[in-house]
């Protein structure tokens, strides 16, 4: 491994095709055994010599990491004809050279902290972590790609995120990762690093496996929630000429077998921004399309659609009862940068009326709607689901259910609507609620608080679900005490890394 480190070319296409083929243990290929590729380039960053070879190093690990994770971006230039098309190469180099810089700096700063002749691995997967979590937060955050997301598809191991959630899992990623090269590494010490990183991993591993067969769901008989996938191309749905069709299809879809399910409380859900109108102007036809396809009182109609007031554009989604009336609206609070709205448009106006006209407007927190025989119910639309900590800040100890609803039809047949789904189950197994997801093209799914897929409806078919609602767990581990399980496991990991000698014997 050294003869190709001694060679500067060989080292930096080695690191770079690490994090690039790591990206394969993520959904949908969900080859676990990758993991350890990005272990590989994490331990190639640590043999660098210098704060500047560190930071080269552990950018272009993070730069195939998010080059190969987030290339389907690309595909939101290719859904119109528009001049927008140019810009593609920009998105799919530009925003994964962003994301590398973080863990360019986190290594750098680890290599900073680490004594000569001493190994900087436990510092580089410290500030990993670290800069992970402050990549989710800075500059409205952006947590999409992150290390535990390999964690996603075992349906053992994503139990983990009910005990340490996300950031943390972070951690147990990349302490995973490594564990194979300190043990064939030339550290002084090395089995003793070995086991002390080993036990913690086994014991939480443990944890998640016994979860996992003493889960209990509980379906409610007499609560039904209703998936509408329409299946609607993204340039078909914004043609007016399309429009009538369009909505035909999703009354048609939501009407499929709704005598079986008179008697009983239901939930009829359709995608982000459904069809082609806003409010204040569709309440009419809103008010028709809720008398057509609510059969009876006890069921309720979720769509989500743009909204106008005065000068201002939200996404929002709304309640309808059967009497044609809105009884709840949400507009969505958590915007997405250059596809919402542009950043600092007003010192940049040249450049942000090319990319879009108007920005959308960020909605207001709002109290969560109580339903009859649902209970409280928290709605989130497209990356909303992404930000654990906007979540929990409108969670409340009543809330039974969460609803995301969202458009992955910018994305196409990749792998970008399979990486959005995975991370919907995370946050329904981190916070012990069941999960109602449902998207344009797909992927529409019911989800249990353990991460199960209750009914699915694929990528890029027309289809409807109707399924049992299932009762929420109690609270878990995460929810209880969030990124207290984070610092502690750090500061576990920095006790660790000052008592093991990480020494090279050839030192």
């Amino acid at each position: 491994m050294l003869q190709y480190y001694k060679s500067k070319i060989w080292h930096s296409i080695i690191i770079f095709f690490s994090g690039a083929i790591a990206t394969f243990a993520i959904p949908p290929t969900s080859i676990f055994v990758f993991i350890f590729t990005l272990g590989l380039g994490i331990y190639l960053t640590t043999l660098s010599s210098s704060l500047k070879k560190s930071f080269i190093s552990g950018w272009l690990l993070g730069f195939g990491w998010f080059s190969f994770g987030l290339f389907w971006i690309g595909s939101a230039f290719m859904v119109d004809e528009t001049y927008h098309k140019v810009l593609m190469p920009f998105a799919i180099i530009i925003l994964p050279s962003v994301l590398a810089t973080f863990w360019g700096l986190a290594c750098v700063l680890a290599k900073l902290f680490t004594k000569k002749n001493h190994t900087s691995i436990f510092l580089t997967i410290i500030f990993l972590t670290l800069f992970e979590y402050l990549r989710a937060r800075l500059f409205t955050g952006f947590p999409w790609l992150m290390p535990s997301i390999i964690l996603s598809p075992n349906e053992f191991l994503i139990q983990i995120f009910s005990f340490v959630g996300s950031f943390t899992a972070n951690l147990f990623v990349l302490c995973l990762s490594v564990l194979p090269f300190i043990f064939i590494s030339n550290l002084k010490h090395k089995y003793i690093i070995f086991i002390s990183l080993f036990i913690p991993i086994i014991i939480l591993i443990s944890l998640s496996v016994f979860r996992f067969y003493n889960k209990d769901i509980k379906k409610i008989d007499e609560q039904l929630i209703t998936l509408v996938q329409p299946n609607i191309e993204q340039k078909e749905k914004w043609r007016s000429e399309t429009r009538n069709a369009n909505l035909k299809k999703l009354k048609q879809l939501s009407l499929q077998n709704a005598l079986e399910f008179k008697d009983a409380n239901r939930i009829i859900i359709w995608p982000e921004t459904s069809f082609e109108g806003s409010i204040p102007n569709e309440k009419g036809l809103l008010s028709r399309i809720s008398k057509q396809v609510l059969i009876n009182s006890k069921t309720i109609l979720v769509i989500g659609l743009l909204r106008v007031e005065a000068n201002k554009l939200f996404n929002s989604l709304v309640f309808l009862n059967s009497s044609g009336n809105i009884i709840h609206q949400y507009d969505k609070i958590h915007l997405v940068p250059f596809g919402e709205y542009i950043p600092f448009r007003t010192n940049f106006s040249t450049i942000a009326n090319f990319l879009n006209i108007k920005d959308f407007s960020s909605g207001k927190v709002k109290s969560n709607i109580t339903l009859k025989g649902f209970g409280e119910v928290l709605t989130l639309i497209c990356y909303e689901i992404l930000f654990t900590k906007e979540v929990v800040a409108r969670l409340s100890k009543n809330t039974n259910l969460l609803i995301n609803i969202t458009n992955d039809a910018w994305f196409g047949k990749t792998v970008g609507p399979y990486q959005h789904l995975s991370l919907a189950k995370i946050k329904a197994v981190e916070l012990g609620i069941p999960l109602a997801r449902v998207a344009n093209t797909g992927i529409s799914a019911l989800i249990s608080p353990y991460g199960k897929e209750i009914s699915k409806i694929p990528l890029y078919e027309s289809g409807v679900k109707t399924v049992k609602s299932i009762v929420p767990l109690e609270n878990t581990l995460y929810k209880k005490y969030g990124e207290i399980i984070l610092i502690v496991s750090i500061l576990l990991l920095v006790v660790i890394n000052k008592f093991s000698a990480c020494k090279y014997i050839r030192d």
